[in-house]
């Protein structure tokens, strides 16, 4: 039986226990590296996503992508 994660929307982003927030943050902007970043929607909001991407003729990794992007220019 699988347990249930409970999953909060305002979660405050921590890297591990390991990691130094000074080297993440200036570490180089590019290494050429592609990382996996898992997301949680419910699930119509995911098949709405997927279903306007589809119609668009993009991906769902182009939007998020282009997204993050914009928040990254907006942010950083």
């Amino acid at each position: 039986m699988a347990l249930e994660k409970a999953h909060s929307v305002n979660k405050k982003m921590t890297f591990g226990e390991n990691r130094d927030l000074k080297q993440v943050v200036s570490s180089p902007a590019s290494t050429g590296k592609i990382k996996r970043v898992n997301v949680n929607f419910d699930e119509e909001k995911h098949i709405r996503f997927k279903a306007a991407c589809a119609r668009k003729g993009t991906s769902i990794t182009d939007v998020i992508n282009q997204l993050v992007d914009g928040w990254l220019k907006d942010n950083e």
